[in-house]
């Protein structure tokens, strides 16, 4: 197990000490749950079945069946689109 220290000030520490107290946690717990939370909030959501049921409608209503243009004119527009300064991806 590994160990973080970290500076803050001491209002701050007894904000963090109360508030783990009330919940009838340690402050170590606290802190840990707090930074847990934090991380799950930054991860990329995930979608419910019934939006990716909304994106594949939009996707369809979208689709062609024109044909796909050839290889040699898809690089042209690639290559046209780099000479403008617009980047592809």
């Amino acid at each position: 197990m590994s160990r973080i220290h970290f500076v803050v000030k001491e209002a701050e520490k007894v904000r963090y000490q109360a508030q783990a107290s009330r919940e009838g946690k340690s402050l170590g717990q606290w802190l840990r749950e707090a930074a847990d939370e934090r991380l799950a909030a930054a991860r990329p959501r995930k979608f419910t079945l019934e939006e990716l049921r909304e994106f594949n409608a939009a996707c369809d209503a979208r689709r062609s069946d024109a044909p796909e243009p050839d290889w040699p004119e898809v690089k042209r527009v690639i290559s046209e689109s780099r000479l403008s300064g617009i980047e592809t991806t």
